[in-house]
């Protein structure tokens, strides 16, 4: 009977302790299809605003975006997607591009570049679209070719990435190479169409277009690119039976026709295309019709129609005059101009306005000398210019005034290569003098270095010898306070003798582990919950603080504060200030710890209600062995080394300590660490 009721208890307990099993199995899944859920709204609520700005449609985009930010933990993947999608469109705005860095940030470790993949491919994109918009074409194509290890040849994602490295070999003026990407992404649209809204699809395939027939007609290959601007009607027209904002695309592309057929002779067609483009309406704001009304003014010019050029050219120069547009459109329009003024027979004018085109030019030449690292040739220039004003000028004053012009380069050139010469030679003296010196130096150093070596070497030896023969003094002190047979003086003498040797030994501990350290020591790095590090410090240190009956108050925020530090020297840091704290304050106080993180730093802080540091040895107190040491409230011995390795801990990581003091009321240490970069030194 009594085997019967246990087994019975026993089946009980069983049954309740798989009810509970399931009853959490339960909540789990609750819980897990709650944040999926979740998720799938984010996503989705960041797919329409992007939609949203790329329509045009920028105030409800960014609205939608600034709610779900809310939304999103700084430690969850969809952070990168958020912070892609603004540094996209913050371009446009002209606004500071710091969305790709924080995007790029949150792959601190290789497990997470692994782990999400495609998000890490959309930042490293979103960076290279940065470093273009900053005209820093060679570090945006080292992105690039990073993302494009990430996923396997001929997917969307490699369309999209030719994409964005045909637009800098473009800029560069390599229109062959750009030409084949763009092509290649039209080619592999298709792969995208389904996983993708249509207005994000369109805008995406028809800049591939565009920019595939513009690359073919810079390279001079004009069919391939009349084949690629054709294409880009076609899908401007279904775009358009779909109710999507188009006269942007059809505006761009009307003009690229209208360009090509000027240089392929078709002047009528031109006109047709061109006139057609400078009739759709559209709220300008950066000068879209600039471009067209310009090689109206050319395709007019070529059939002499002289009133319509020039209501052409005004047209241009009144919208160049309210936008703010690039130097190729100012030295398009002087040129132009020019070739009308000569045309009416006013050649003078027409002088001064390709003079005034030449000297926009250069300054042209000079900001792509910056961009793209390359010299510019004057004497190319000067064949230019010459050209330029053979064709409009039949006059003798011209020809004067150019060989004036002529002569004068010629005398300047030979004046600059004399001085660049001479600057060169005198480079020349100085660099083999600095090798000399620097050599020198670096002689000097090295034995400065071996010195210092040896130097610490013998201190280290002194130290370590020192310790046994004290640790014997100790010990006999000990020893003879046991016994009984010494007067109170002779014990007070023996004490002493035994606190000294203990403060010897704990002076010479300290040297051993940091003032005689190795100071190229490498510091390793590791992520750390600084907070709870911090509080494990004041925990084990809460007996010390007990000792004198104070008490040490926590104070810190309820989630980790991760970063990247030296867990056991930042240990050392935090209980060298708490232990201060704890030397310098009177019975019966209270200490205060606290921690905080602000954007890319933490700062800690540990307040005492001590003695506090005179002005005057406040300059001296993180010196090593300084001379502003004082004795505790409660008769400890200080040693002068503590805050001195604190701060040559706090500035291998890069941070900084300082504190605030007043006398007999107290003092505050705070301690700032970087947590937004990779310290290894």
């Amino acid at each position: 009977m009594l085997f019967l009721v246990k087994l019975s208890t026993k089946i009980r307990a069983l049954t309740v302790i798989l009810s509970l099993g399931t009853l959490i199995c339960s909540c789990n899944n609750s819980a897990s299809n709650s944040n999926d859920q979740s998720g799938y709204i984010i996503q989705k609520q960041l797919r329409l605003a992007d939609s949203l700005i790329a329509g045009g449609k920028v105030h409800e985009g960014t609205l939608i975006c600034t709610k779900v930010r809310k939304e999103i933990d700084v430690s969850d993947s969809r952070i990168v997607n958020y912070y892609c999608l603004m540094a996209k469109w913050s371009n446009q705005w002209g606004t500071e591009n710091k969305y790709a860095d924080s995007a790029l940030s949150f792959f601190n470790s290789a497990e997470r570049k692994k782990e999400y993949q495609s998000e890490y491919y959309k930042a490293l994109l979103a960076n290279g679209e940065a470093c273009i918009y900053l005209k820093q074409y060679n570090k945006a194509l080292k992105f690039y070719y990073e993302a494009k290890n990430i996923f396997s040849v001929g997917n969307c994602e490699d369309g999209f990435l030719g994409a964005k490295i045909a637009r800098i070999y473009f800029n560069q003026h390599k229109y062959r190479v750009a030409a084949q990407l763009w092509a290649e992404g039209v080619n592999l649209m298709g792969h995208c169409k389904n996983g993708m809204s249509y207005p994000n699809y369109f805008y995406s395939m028809q800049s591939f277009l565009n920019g595939a027939g513009l690359s073919y007609e810079k390279a001079g290959m004009l069919d391939s690119a009349g084949y690629y601007y054709l294409q880009d009607v076609e899908l401007i027209n279904t775009a358009g039976q779909r109710r999507i904002n188009v006269s942007a695309a059809k505006i761009s592309v009307y003009d690229n026709l209208g360009n090509l057929n000027l240089k392929l002779g078709n002047v009528s067609k031109a006109l047709e295309y061109l006139e057609q483009c400078v009739a759709i309406p559209i709220t300008e704001i950066d000068g879209i019709k600039i471009p067209p009304h310009m090689k109206l003014a050319q395709a007019y010019l070529q059939i002499k129609n002289h009133p319509k050029a020039l209501a052409n050219l005004r047209q241009a120069r009144n919208r160049l005059d309210r936008f703010d547009n690039n130097l190729n459109e100012e030295v398009l329009w002087y040129k132009i101009n020019a070739q009308y003024l000569y045309q009416i027979k006013q050649g003078e004018r027409a002088y001064e306005s390709i003079l005034h085109s030449n000297r926009l030019k250069d300054s042209l030449e000079n900001s792509l000398f910056a961009v793209y690292g390359m010299d510019v040739d004057h004497e190319f220039r000067s064949l230019v210019q010459q050209q330029e004003l053979h064709n409009l000028s039949g006059q003798n004053k011209l020809k004067q005034f150019y060989l004036i012009g002529s002569v004068v380069t010629i005398l300047m050139a030979i004046i600059i290569v004399g001085l660049i010469y001479r600057n060169l030679k005198r480079i020349r003296i100085m660099h083999r003098e600095s090798d000399l010196h620097n050599q020198q130096l670096q002689h000097a150093m090295a034995e400065i270095e071996r010195a210092n070596e040896n130097y610490i070497r013998i201190m280290r030896v002194m130290a370590h010898d020192l310790r046994n023969p004290i640790s014997g003094m100790t010990g006999l002190a000990a020893v003879l306070l046991a016994e009984e047979d010494f007067t109170e003086d002779n014990r007070h003498m023996l004490q002493l003798i035994e606190s000294t040797g203990i403060h010897s030994m704990e002076m010479i501990s300290e040297l051993l582990k940091t003032g005689l350290a190795d100071e190229n020591e490498l510091l390793v790095t590791e992520m750390v919950d600084v907070k709870n590090l911090l509080y494990d410090s004041v925990e084990l240190l809460q007996f010390k603080a007990g000792e004198k009956q104070q008490l040490l108050i926590f104070d810190g925020p309820v989630q980790p504060v991760m970063c990247r530090v030296s867990q056991e020297k930042i240990w050392r840091v935090f209980n060298n200030l708490i232990v201060n704290a704890i030397k310098f304050s009177y019975e019966g106080t209270q200490i205060k710890v606290g921690i905080l993180q602000e954007q890319h730093k933490i700062i800690v802080s540990v307040a005492d209600s001590g003695i506090g540091i005179p002005d005057k040895n406040k300059d001296a107190i993180f010196e090593m062995f300084s001379p502003a040491k004082k004795v505790g409230t409660k008769g400890e011995q200080p040693f002068g080394l503590g805050l001195s390795i604190s701060k040559r801990i706090i500035e291998k990581h890069r941070g900084k300590i300082w504190f605030d003091s007043t006398p007999e009321i107290g003092t505050t240490f705070y301690v700032e660490i970087p947590c937004n970069e990779h310290i290894d030194i």
